[in-house]
C-alpha cells in the first residue's frame, strides 16, 4: 500500500474515531505486552496498549492496520497526537469554554455508557435457555424445501412454436439440456452456466415457473413448455432440497447472543422507567419554548 495514502487514510479514520468514540472498554487483540513502551513525548509514555485501543476505536477498518506497518503509522498519529495537545496546553486552549463543553459532553457520554454496561452486566444466557428456546420455535429455525433447476428460457413470439419443437426434439435425441440451453436459451447467463439456476425456494421465482418447477418430481425429470411473462420455460429438475430443521449446534451461539440481548433490552427499560421516576425530567417541545 502507497505509505502517503496509508497514513493519510489513517488521519482521517482516527479523527472520526476519536471524535465519535465514547469509550473503549476492552482492548484489541493482540499477543504484544501491553505495557511495552513504543515512544515518549515530552516524558510521557506511549505504550502497545496505546495503540491497541486505538485499533479498537477504528472498528471495522481497524483490521487493516493491525500489522507491522499498520501499527508504526498509528504510533506515529498518537505521537503527532500528543505534539498537538501539548500545543494546546500551551496556549490555554483547555481553559477555553469551547473545551470544557466538549469535556462535560464527553464525560457524560462516557459515564452514561458505563452505567448502562453496570445495569447490564448480569444479564446473560446459556445453553440450557437457547436448547429451549430452540425446541419452542421450530418455525424460526426450519430451511424450506428448495430445488436445483436448469432452464430454457424462450422467445414469446412467432417462432416460439417452432423453437420450443426443435428443443425438445433435441432433448428427446438425447442431447444434453445444458448443451442445447447455450445454444437456444435467450437467458444471458445461459452461455456460461448452461441454464443452471441454482438453489432456489418457493418465492423466489414468478408463479409459472415456480409451480411448473416444483411439480418436477424426481431428478432427471423435464417439465413441458411453460409460459411465465419472460417467455417460454422448459425446465429440468436437477436436485432436490426437502424441508429441515438447521441443526441446534449450528444456531446455538446465534440464539444465546439473541436471548442475552432480549434481557439487556428489557433489563435497559426497567433501569431507565426507575431512573425517570427517581430524577425530575421535563421534555419542552417547539410549543412549549417561548
Amino acid at each position: 500500500m502507497n505509505r502517503i495514502f496509508f497514513k493519510g487514510a489513517l488521519t482521517a479514520a482516527l479523527v472520526l474515531a476519536v471524535l465519535g468514540a465514547s469509550f473503549a472498554a476492552d482492548a484489541a487483540s493482540s499477543t504484544k505486552d501491553p505495557e511495552k513502551i513504543l515512544a515518549r513525548v515530552n516524558g510521557e509514555e506511549i505504550k502497545e496498549k496505546d495503540v491497541d485501543k486505538l485499533i479498537l476505536l477504528l472498528g471495522p477498518q481497524g483490521v487493516n492496520y493491525d500489522n507491522e506497518q499498520g501499527r508504526v503509522a498509528i504510533l506515529e498519529e498518537i505521537v503527532n497526537s500528543r505534539l498537538f495537545a501539548l500545543d494546546g496546553a500551551r496556549k490555554k486552549l483547555n481553559e477555553t469554554p469551547e473545551f470544557k463543553e466538549a469535556v462535560a459532553d464527553f464525560t457524560r457520554q462516557t459515564l452514561a455508557r458505563f452505567a448502562i454496561d453496570d445495569a447490564l452486566k448480569n444479564e446473560a444466557s446459556n445453553e440450557e435457555e437457547a436448547q429451549k428456546f430452540y425446541e419452542d420455535s421450530p418455525e424460526q429455525f426450519t430451511q424450506p424445501e428448495e430445488i436445483r433447476a436448469l432452464h430454457i428460457l424462450l422467445a414469446d413470439d412467432e417462432t416460439s412454436a417452432d423453437k420450443i419443437a426443435l428443443v425438445q426434439s433435441e432433448l428427446k435425441k438425447g442431447a444434453a439440456f445444458e448443451d442445447v440451453a447455450k445454444a437456444n436459451s435467450i437467458d444471458p447467463s445461459a452461455a456460461q452456466n448452461g441454464g443452471d439456476l441454482g438453489f432456489f425456494g418457493k418465492g423466489m421465482m414468478v408463479p409459472e415457473f415456480e409451480n411448473a418447477a416444483f411439480a418436477l418430481e424426481n431428478p432427471g425429470d423435464v417439465s413441458e413448455p411453460t409460459q411465465s411473462q419472460f417467455g417460454w420455460h422448459i425446465i429440468k429438475l436437477v436436485e432436490k432440497k426437502p424441508e429441515s430443521l438447521v441443526p441446534f449446534d449450528t444456531v446455538k451461539a446465534q440464539i444465546i447472543q439473541y436471548l442475552a440481548n432480549e434481557k439487556k433490552g428489557i433489563e435497559y427499560q426497567v433501569r431507565l422507567g426507575m431512573l425517570k421516576s427517581e430524577y425530575a425530567v421535563e421534555i419542552l417541545t417547539s410549543a412549549d419554548v417561548k
